[in-house]
């Protein structure tokens, strides 16, 4: 039986994140998950523009929602390792959360 996932990530797959290297970031991000064996625990989604193109390469995580911006493929395993291993979000490089108009 597959365990419920605790996680959930929305990796932007608009035009500016994807040119700006969302391809390297996945790959961080799923190398990063399987490395602390995480993979199971997290949902991993390519999303649609999430507006933040500014910001690109972008991510949301969920509970949350928490929005990291500007990622490396350092940063994603900080990410990794702090947030989603040890539940500590990375406040020095969360986004603030946007309203809609």
């Amino acid at each position: 039986m597959k365990e419920e996932a605790r996680f959930r990530i929305y990796l932007c797959g608009g035009p500016h994140c994807t040119a700006s290297g969302r391809s390297a970031i996945l790959k961080a991000l799923e190398d990063e998950l399987w490395a602390w064996q995480l993979d199971s625990s997290v949902d991993v989604r390519v999303s649609g523009c999430q507006d933040r193109c500014d910001d690109a390469p972008n991510m949301t995580v969920w509970p949350g929602p928490y929005h990291y911006a500007n990622l490396t493929p350092e940063l994603v395993a900080r990410i990794v390792e702090q947030h989603l291993l040890h539940e500590q979000p990375l406040h020095e490089h969360l986004q603030p959360r946007r309203t809609r108009r």
